[in-house]
């Protein structure tokens, strides 16, 4: 199947049929908006808990959950429970949308076979792959898949701190939560414990959120991961993503700010990145069913590739592939799913990753607590840093991108856009990020955190 008929697919499916997408940022949905629409929808519905930050969509009708929280992992939760048990004004606005209930729900990750007064979610994902978030069974995973990882411990937290020592590496361990309390991300329950005082802190955390710990080595080397799209025939791999996992300075803590895949690792590991994914992406098709994206995150160390977690689901890594070569995975994935879109895996990795090679893509997002309205800049990269460039004075050749500010359920979030045509492929991108959190901080005033990125010790 070729990349035209794939999208002549996905129209017909589209067409004439009337739909309700849910996402946490509105923003986060205009691309999808006017797809439907294209596409012939009779009708679009956004449910979101907030405006985001960039270019709005057009739906039919719009409603905010206005969900909030102190963090991005609660809020997505809040948002999650919004949707999850709504509110009568949004049972009230879904009902006056589809009043003849034929509407379905588009919404990446959803398990659930309804949701928002029963309308059926399209090509819902299996509770059995959804359990693939505890962080508990990942090396299981590895161990069947026979790739390499780290050697680690399953303990409750009281044990953590006695068995910690005989695990840690020169720059001591790490401890990741199970998901008592639900699946979680963006590293809001992994923690860094290199001190007895950061290993207290730690247990009286985790005694209270979690039942069990994973102990392992900190490993030193640059954040990463690996994507896949498990199909019926095999496993579609694309290539090596740089997670931007800084450490804030004076501190056993991480500041998560996304990924890109400007970073390239060299061949010899991006090959063992790739035979991982392919591997583990075998073990869930054949134990589990599993169709769609997934990723591996891990560290690209002195000694190879070595995998942490697994994320069973489309994340930003395809979204920022799929956008580079242009192939609208985001919108196959439920038809794959549901059985209504049929795709070779190695038809789909030779549709993706030729383009990807020379066209890279990705930013930053960091989060910031409080509320501090929007704002925008370009920035251009020096010897001595980074500088401020207004974005409507001047050449948009003199910038390396744009940094924005706006409103997020947790707070506010600034982003970082970089021009993919000013910026390099080969290096790690992530030594720039406290240059643009120290940028923010001068120009708005917000709350962020002094880091550092991690070194590149595998080249």
């Amino acid at each position: 199947m070729d990349l035209a008929s794939i999208r002549q697919t996905v129209a017909d499916t589209h067409r004439g049929r009337t739909w309700i997408v849910v996402n946490e940022v509105a923003a986060g949905t205009t691309e999808r908006v006017a797809t439907l629409f294209d596409h012939g929808a009779s009708g679009v519905m956004v449910v979101a808990a907030s405006e985001g930050v960039g270019e709005l969509p057009e739906p039919s009708r719009i409603h905010y959950t206005r969900s909030r929280a102190s963090t991005i992992m609660d809020g997505v939760r809040a948002f999650s429970q919004s949707i999850e048990h709504p509110s009568p004004a949004l049972v009230a606005a879904v009902e006056s949308f589809d009043p003849s209930h034929e509407a379905m729900v588009l919404g990446q990750g959803l398990a659930r076979s309804s949701i928002l007064a029963d309308r059926p979610v399209y090509g819902a994902r299996r509770e059995a792959w959804t359990a693939l978030e505890d962080k508990m069974i990942a090396d299981d995973l590895w161990d069947e898949a026979t790739i390499a990882r780290a050697r680690s411990v399953l303990v409750p937290p009281a044990m953590a701190a006695s068995v910690a020592p005989d695990f840690a590496s020169t720059l001591g361990t790490v401890w990741v939560g199970d998901n008592r309390e639900g699946w979680h991300g963006g590293g809001s329950y992994v923690r860094w414990v290199r001190t007895p005082s950061d290993a207290e802190a730690a247990t009286t955390w985790f005694s209270e959120h979690c039942d069990r710990l994973r102990v392992m080595p900190f490993l030193e080397g640059i954040p990463c991961s690996i994507h896949g799209f498990a199909t019926d025939d095999g496993v579609a791999v694309l290539l090596p993503m740089e997670l931007f996992i800084l450490r804030i300075v004076g501190q056993s803590a991480f500041f998560y700010a996304r990924g890109a895949n400007y970073w390239t690792p060299s061949a010899s590991l991006t090959d063992e990145m790739r035979h991982a994914a392919r591997a583990v992406g075998e073990v869930l098709r054949k134990r589990y069913g599993y169709r769609g994206g997934f990723g591996i995150d891990g560290v690209a160390t002195s000694d190879g590739f070595r995998p942490t977690e697994l994320n069973p689901r489309l994340t930003i890594g395809h979204s920022i592939q799929a956008l580079a070569a242009d192939v609208p995975l985001v919108d196959m994935e439920p038809l794959v799913i549901a059985g209504d879109l049929t795709v070779r895996a190695a038809e789909l990795e030779d549709l993706i990753v030729p383009s990807v090679t020379g066209r890279r893509r990705g930013g930053m997002l960091f989060a910031v607590p409080g509320d501090h309205g929007h704002g925008e800049t370009g920035f251009r990269f020096t010897d001595d840093g980074v500088d401020a460039v207004p974005i409507d004075v001047g050449d948009s050749a003199e910038r390396d991108g744009e940094l924005l500010m706006g409103p997020a359920g947790f707070g506010s979030v600034v982003i970082a856009r970089f021009d993919p045509d000013r910026t390099p492929i080969g290096p790690s991108l992530a030594p720039r990020a406290p240059l643009l959190m120290a940028l923010a901080r001068d120009l708005w005033g917000v709350d962020l955190p002094d880091t550092e990125a991690a070194r590149d010790v595998a080249r």
